[in-house]
């Protein structure tokens, strides 16, 4: 009879031991959350102002018609600088989707995100209106993709 109380402290004092070490093991510190694409994405845009490098309207070069455009984005909102029309002075925004792909201004306007590192940053929309001013086009109907980097 002592044998079999022998083996059975033996084995539940094995049981608990394993018990023991597996619940230390899991006592670390737990994986780094991976932030999500809205979260990266964010971070890139709110990293610092945008200069324009780029502009083309339905494939055809207009860089001079925005060649000041700079873009600056917060959380929420951007301030764009000698972008008006196509870039209000100032507006909101938030992603249309968890991919981060793209965005809706407070217009109502959709922005694509083509590309967006730390150096390099490529949005492309539809205007859909034609304005004149000073003698020259301002802005130009059709889709537009502008090229910034920092």
């Amino acid at each position: 009879m002592k044998a079999i109380n022998s083996i059975a402290k033996q084995l539940l004092l094995s049981i608990l031991a394993v018990v023991a070490i597996g619940s230390l093991s899991n006592c670390g510190d737990d994986e780094p959350t991976l932030p999500s694409k809205q979260e990266e994405v964010t971070e890139i845009l709110t990293g610092s102002p945008w200069k324009i490098n780029t502009v083309s309207v339905n494939g055809t070069d207009k860089t001079l018609t925005y060649k000041d455009l700079g873009l600056t984005f917060t959380e929420t909102g951007f301030t764009s600088a000698d972008g008006e029309p196509v870039w209000p002075a100032s507006g909101t925004w938030s992603f249309t989707s968890a991919e981060a792909t793209s965005f809706t201004r407070n217009d109502g306007l959709v922005v694509t995100i083509q590309q967006a590192t730390e150096t390099s940053l490529k949005l492309a929309l539809t205007w859909n209106k034609t304005t004149l001013g000073s003698g020259r086009t301002q802005s130009v109907s059709g889709s537009h993709v502008f090229s910034f980097g920092k």
